[in-house]
């Protein structure tokens, strides 16, 4: 008997292998994340825990009886950490000291947009457009905040800023994704969530040196606008141009890769047009509402949106915890950020190592386990709670490193960027919901915690299994995906020959 292969991807062949653009490329999307990552954090910093005294005597203010006391019609702020911030800018406090935190959850309801709205614009108008236009938007409004002259202004700048935020981090790890070959994809992935902890230890670094939040603002945002020229730097997906039926651009941003690289590939265009013809479906005319349509798709989308909003609940909830280490904000944040180093960097082998659903099923399962540990370890233990509290948080931030991927390899080109998007969204609505719940009982909270991210795990069975294949460029082959799939199965040789999930459902007789 004799089975039909699947077509070879010229782009995915030649990306299997790192070469010189592929660094210069990485270092430049890596690098815009730190700053893109600072504003995700920045609230932190912008509106910290503020002491305030009434009646503007330093008499008063010896008598702790007066710190902080409401109402209050004059208070006298303690400056000595933080000279303005947005309380003191605003005058934030006492029956409006609420609009600190939803400040923050502002920001979280931007990226919720901006998740959905520039996924949209990737998969339309492409990666690149997206990423500048998301980094432009970003440099704006962040500068922009600092000029704001009353809360309300501050509160809608501070959604556009989230917007934005939002935005590049979904079309640029697609970005990232489609220049990555089956074999290399998950150490690319995992590498992309360093600048996120780089970001972490480094925010520190910048309020410790301007304690003023107009000042600060500035400093994270003009950084940004750097990144615009991401546009002149970089070069159009390939795999989604070829996607998008546009073979002629991809055939040509190919060419220039390879004489970037100094490895002349003069056959681009005769390959990337003999593989798209052999294609019985054409991929480019997808719309993420079409998911829904399809039983796999809808399947995949609501079984990895439930692990999303686990991993952003898990995460940002237990993260929380972990900052009240001490009283020292500066140092807490930069704590907190070292130490998931060790995560990105187990991260990288054990995707190199386990399935993809194999290993967010474990991470997800550990880091439940060990938060209802947590919750039942004696009180006075205080240091042994806290260590297995940063190993829940370890295996929580691992468990986001594999979902970011595997998210992005159970959907097609055309809806690639819209699905994670989707997922973003989901993981968004976890951080808004983590601080109310850390506002309830320990027990309660630590327990819904790991309760949610046993189920998570669960929720991982029914997906297909991804790693070593091509990213899917059309809905026939999401359908070929199939939880079946083996390691073993996963790792036959991929240039010219067929695996298991390659084969069709008809069959031809020599």
């Amino acid at each position: 008997m004799h089975q039909p292969t699947k077509p070879t991807n010229p782009i995915e062949k030649y990306f299997s292998v790192i070469n010189l653009y592929h660094y210069y490329f990485f270092f430049i999307l890596f690098l815009s994340k730190v700053p893109v990552f600072w504003h995700f954090l920045s609230l932190i910093f912008l509106s910290p825990p503020m002491d305030f005294y009434c009646n503007n005597t330093l008499l008063i203010a010896a008598n702790e009886s007066h710190k902080n006391f409401c109402p209050c019609e004059d208070p006298w702020w303690d400056k000595s950490l933080f000279t303005e911030t947005v309380q003191t800018k605003f005058d934030l406090y006492c029956d409006k000291k609420w609009i600190v935190s939803f400040t923050q959850s502002v920001l979280y309801t931007g990226t919720l947009i901006g998740s959905i709205f520039f996924g949209i614009l990737s998969d339309k108008y492409g990666r690149r457009f997206a990423c500048t236009a998301a980094v432009a938007l970003l440099a704006i409004s962040g500068c922009s905040l600092s000029l704001m002259p009353n809360i309300t202004s501050f509160i809608i700048m501070r959604c556009i800023e989230g917007i934005s935020a939002g935005g590049y981090i979904v079309a640029g790890f697609v970005f990232v994704v489609e220049h990555c070959g089956p074999n290399n994809r998950e150490i690319v992935s995992a590498l992309y969530h360093v600048p996120f902890n780089l970001g972490h230890i480094s925010l520190a670094g910048v309020s410790y040196l301007l304690r003023n939040c107009d000042h600060f603002q500035i400093a994270i945002s003009i950084p940004v606008a750097v990144f615009v020229t991401i546009r002149c730097l970089t070069m159009e997906s390939p795999k989604w141009l070829m996607d998008q039926g546009q073979t002629e651009k991809a055939a040509v941003v190919m060419e220039k890769i390879s004489k970037f690289n100094r490895k002349p590939h003069g056959s681009f265009k005769e390959e990337i047009e003999e593989y798209t013809a052999k294609r019985s479906v054409r991929s480019g005319h997808m719309h993420f509402i079409e998911i829904f349509k399809h039983r796999r798709l809808l399947l995949n989308l609501c079984c990895m949106s439930a692990i999303y909003f686990v991993c952003g609940i898990g995460f940002y909830g237990v993260s929380q915890y972990i900052g009240q280490m001490s009283r020292d904000i500066h140092k807490n944040i930069a704590i907190s950020g070292i130490l998931l180093v060790p995560a990105s960097i187990s991260a990288i082998f054990l995707l190199k190592i386990l399935c993809r659903r194999t290993l967010l099923m474990i991470t997800t399962f550990l880091s439940g386990v060990f938060m209802i540990t947590v919750v039942f370890i004696p009180a006075h233990l205080t240091l042994l709670r806290v260590i297995f509290a940063c190993i829940c948080d370890c295996f929580f931030f691992m468990a986001f490193i594999t979902a970011f991927l595997f998210g992005v390899e159970l959907f097609p080109t055309s809806v690639r960027s819209s699905a994670l998007g989707f997922l973003s969204l989901m993981s968004r609505f976890g951080q808004i919901v983590a601080p109310p719940l850390n506002s309830l009982p320990e027990f309660v909270t630590g327990l819904t915690f790991g309760i949610l991210a046993i189920c998570g795990a669960a929720l991982c069975y029914p997906l297909p299994e991804t790693k070593n294949i091509d990213l899917p460029s059309s809905l026939e082959d999401t359908k070929t995906l199939n939880k079946k799939n083996t390691l073993g199965d996963l790792e036959k040789p991929m240039d010219g020959q067929s695996t298991d999930i390659d084969k069709p459902d008809t069959s031809k007789k020599t």
